[in-house]
């Protein structure tokens, strides 16, 4: 592996110098010549020239975001006496439009010492007050005024000039010098100041970069909704699901905090929303992803800042039939360069589920089960992590964390079986079972680096990860026909797992190049124990290797945005049965995935278009040989045969204002559906598995409206509305012959958000869905209609947080659906306990998001295990 990544970075470190195509700077008091020098380092495409002292006196305090040279010039010049002269194609000069050596400096203040910006200054001859010059303070109270020398007055000292400063409700100052330093000058408030005058206006919370939409969150009240789980539910193309979320169309997607994968959604509970810059959604994701993603959500957070240490505690509650709490305790220590935290987050969980179904089996006997099931589920949790981050500079910073996680879920289920035989009572079971899963210990390691070398990024991540789960499944079957039965099972899977990840990127053209390659060794055993004998037992291991170099080009032409990706990979896996290799189950995989991007705009439309190829391969468990013992006529097992999923995805979206409208096609091919058959020594008993199909198709188009609406002085109304139409194609096999799942879905999202004096937010959100299928062999025949309500409030300046939640009030998210599949037909209702009360309580002190950049490497890999 080392020799790998020796020969790795040799290869794309040998990218040569070119320039980019955006620029993105941070200036705070820094002389024009050097800001003037810094950004002529970004671009070769242009050459800046200019005369040092004739500017530097000029400082500049801003932040430049993604703009093109000449534009970053002309935000620094800002309303100096400054211009900007083309020469030539790829030359710019920098002058003082007043030729002289003198500058009037200087640092204008508020009454509480804060700067003050844009405050006109004008150089008056004090004889008779006729104007020199002028000028205005920049964003750090600076400012910077040329003028010429005034003959000597009396014979005497050099002449003197007048200084007259002004600011919109502060009272003016006058200051009579003859040197060029006036110092700091603070503004005292006028007596009167204007009333009743309001400039207002609406900054587009919705754009489209690329093939990104991206939601500011940032300076809206997106920043108040509580935590970054709170935000993304109301972010277009995302559906929240259960605990999790899903991107409209394309399934789950990989969520990114800066460019730290997640590995636990409880995260985003941890994540403030007032922390949060912007939201990204990457519906067709290039190639610097795993192949297997097939979308990537990215949460951008604000620029740490501050010193010494940070304390939030978090307490969140949930009462239904169930109880659950969850606490968090977060700390931040920061010193210098230098950045070390700690996270430790504990979860008690008691839920209750219950569910109903009738299984209908065509075999040599038509079997008819029904069943009546009931679980209370124990769970708790206990995440810790530790780790650091050092800046060495403002381009370079490496660090780590380690994190260990306990899992323990214990369930106790009581469910009676009725079998029909032929229209005839055959048995009744009544079940009683007892299983204990302890996922523990979980150890994982991330390590990072992320830097600049002249014009070139590099990027580089290394993970390892471990993990022990252990199953022992008691049970008790008692018959009313037939013996009784004892069915006890151990299953114990051990799954490890080192990745690294590491791409460059460098200007190249009026874009930029990204070159890199990712590499995952993977082991993993699962073993499993019947004392009775009812189920073999087996022992299965599967290793598997992965290396994938990418490359993806993005350029500026005109006003087209073009990207353009490929991603190879190869993979081998090897499967062992016993110890001993399996030839005809060991395969090697061999794939490319290209990826392409255009965007442009017509008048105020944004357009989108793109082109992604992506795969999905079995989980390991799905390629297990394992079998999970329900009842006498009910087993379910893998299929260690299952080859991986493909899909075709091509995606267009325009927006215009608040207004939004998507489209989104796949082609699958080989998708995994359920399949049922007969157990090879007895046909009556009902083997569960998974098989790949021909193909699968289908579309979704999503229209959309997110707006801002005054209804009075602190208050607004936002309301975010989806209205998506989801349309499959699928055939399937059932009794023999072709069975269709081409019924469309309609799905409806209605969010508000009521903004209210005094900290008060309130929060209204309806969802419901028609009939229909979803790209599955599975009719789902209810409609779940979920209404919830939430109301927070935040005291002591934004340190405290409070918020009640209502969820699913009429208790809508009961799903009801029918699976066929080959000569089984399955209709279940399950209610997962989703109506409930919420209390969730946050407190912080000193906060700041980290500057942690390690990005991982591996992810889709760590989902599979």
């Amino acid at each position: 592996m080392m020799k790998h990544l020796v020969i790795s970075l040799m290869a794309l470190c040998c990218c040569a110098s070119i320039s980019g195509q955006h620029i993105s700077r941070s200036y705070n008091n820094v002389p024009m010549p050097e800001v003037l020098r810094d950004l002529n380092q970004q671009s070769r495409d242009y050459n800046i020239s200019f005369l040092y002292n004739e500017l530097e006196d000029f400082r500049v305090t801003t932040d430049i975001k993604r703009k093109s040279l000449p534009e970053a010039i002309m935000q620094v010049v800002g309303f100096y006496p400054i211009r900007v002269v083309n020469r030539g194609e790829h030359e710019l000069y920098v002058e003082c439009t007043h030729k002289t050596d003198r500058h009037l400096t200087g640092t204008i203040i508020d009454e509480q010492g804060l700067p003050v910006a844009y405050a006109n200054v004008g150089v008056m001859n004090p004889s008779d007050s006729t104007l020199l010059s002028g000028g205005v303070s920049n964003e750090s109270g600076y400012f910077a005024i040329p003028f010429e020398t005034l003959p000597p007055v009396g014979g005497g000292r050099e002449g003197a000039v007048l200084a007259r400063i002004s600011f919109v409700g502060y009272k003016t100052v006058w200051r009579l010098s003859n040197k060029e330093y006036l110092g700091t000058i603070r503004l005292q408030p006028e007596s009167y100041t204007i009333n009743g005058v309001t400039v207002e206006g609406e900054r587009p919370k919705v754009k489209l970069e690329g093939n990104t939409l991206v939601m500011n969150v940032e300076g809206t009240v997106m920043e108040r909704l509580g935590t970054a789980e709170d935000v993304l539910s109301r972010v277009p193309m995302i559906s929240k699901k259960g605990d999790g979320f899903e991107i409209l169309g394309k399934g789950v997607p990989l969520i990114y905090v800066n460019n730290r994968k997640l590995s636990d959604l409880q995260e985003l509970r941890n994540i403030q929303s007032d922390f949060i810059r912007s939201v990204e959604v990457i519906q067709n994701p290039g190639a610097r992803y795993d192949a297997s993603v097939q979308a990537v959500i990215v949460i951008r957070t604000k620029r740490a800042a501050g010193e010494g240490l940070g304390v939030e505690l978090t307490s969140w509650s949930r009462k239904g039939h169930g109880f659950a709490n969850n606490e968090r305790i977060n700390l931040t220590f920061r010193t210098g360069k230098l950045e070390l935290f700690a996270n430790l987050f504990g979860a008690y969980n008691k839920r209750w589920e219950k569910g109903e179904f009738e299984q209908t089996v065509f075999a040599d006997t038509l079997w008819v089960i029904t069943n009546k099931q009931k679980d209370k589920v124990y769970n708790p949790f206990l995440e810790g992590r530790f780790g650091f981050n050092y800046q060495l500079n403002d381009n370079n910073s490496f660090g780590g964390f380690y994190q260990n996680t306990y899992d323990y879920v214990k369930t106790w289920s009581d469910y009676d079986d009725d079998l029909q035989a032929n229209g005839n009572m055959y048995d009744r079971l009544q079940n009683s079972s007892v299983n204990r899963a302890e996922g523990a210990p979980k150890h994982q390691v991330n390590l990072y680096y992320t830097g600049k070398i002249g014009k070139l990024a590099i990027d580089f991540n290394a993970d390892y990860t471990y993990r022990d789960q252990r199953n022992r499944n008691q049970q008790q079957e008692l018959s009313d026909e037939y013996d009784d039965r004892d069915v006890n099972t151990y299953a114990l899977t051990r799954s490890r797992l080192m990745a690294e990840k590491l791409f460059v990127t460098h200007p190249i053209g009026k874009g930029q190049i990204e070159v890199g390659e990712e590499y995952t060794n993977t082991r993993w055993n699962s073993s499993f124990e019947n004392v009775e004998g009812y189920i073999a037992n087996s022992n299965n291991e599967q290793h598997e290797q992965t290396i994938a170099p990418f490359m993806e080009l993005r350029q500026q032409i005109g006003r087209l945005q073009l990207s353009a990706g490929l991603r190879c990979e190869h993979v081998t896996s090897e499967y062992f049965v016993g110890g001993i290799r399996r030839d005809d189950q060991s395969r090697t995989y061999n794939d490319f995935f290209p990826s392409v991007s255009l965007s442009t705009s017509v008048k105020k439309v944004q357009l989108s278009f793109s082109y992604a190829k992506r795969t999905r391969r079995p989980s390991y468990w799905q390629l297990s040989s394992d079998v999970i013992y329900e009842n006498r006529l009910n087993m379910q097992t893998g299929n260690p045969y299952l080859k991986p999923v493909k899909y075709h995805n091509v995606n267009a979206m325009a927006m215009w204002k608040w207004l939004y409208l998507n489209v989104n096609f796949s082609h699958c091919v080989d998708p995994i559906l359920y399949t049922a058959g007969s157990l090879e020594n007895d046909s009556k008993v009902n083997l569960v598995t998974h098989k790949n199909y021909d193909h699968a198709d289908w579309i979704t188009i999503t229209l959309g409206a997110q707006k801002n609406v005054k209804l009075g002085h602190e208050v607004t109304w936002i309301p975010q509305y989806n209205i998506s139409l989801m349309k499959p194609w699928l055939k399937t096999e059932f009794l023999d012959e072709q069975k269709s799942f081409n019924r469309p879905m309609l799905s409806l999202q209605l969010g508000n958000i009521v903004t209210l004096p005094h900290d008060w937010l309130v929060q209204a959100d309806f969802n419901v869905h028609t009939h229909g299928d979803t790209g599955s062999n599975a009719n789902f025949d209810c409609t779940n209609p979920i209404l919830s309500l939430s109301v927070s409030k935040d005291f002591f300046k934004h340190r405290l947080n409070v918020k009640l939640t209502g969820n699913d009030l009429f208790n809508g998210a009961i799903n009801r659906f029918t699976l066929y599949s080959n000569r089984m037909m399955f209709r279940k209702m399950e209610d997962n306990d989703s109506r409930c009360i919420q209390l969730s309580l946050r407190y912080r002190f000193n906060v700041t998001p980290s500057k942690y950049k390690g990005t991982g490497a591996g992810n889709a890999e760590k989902n599979r295990l």
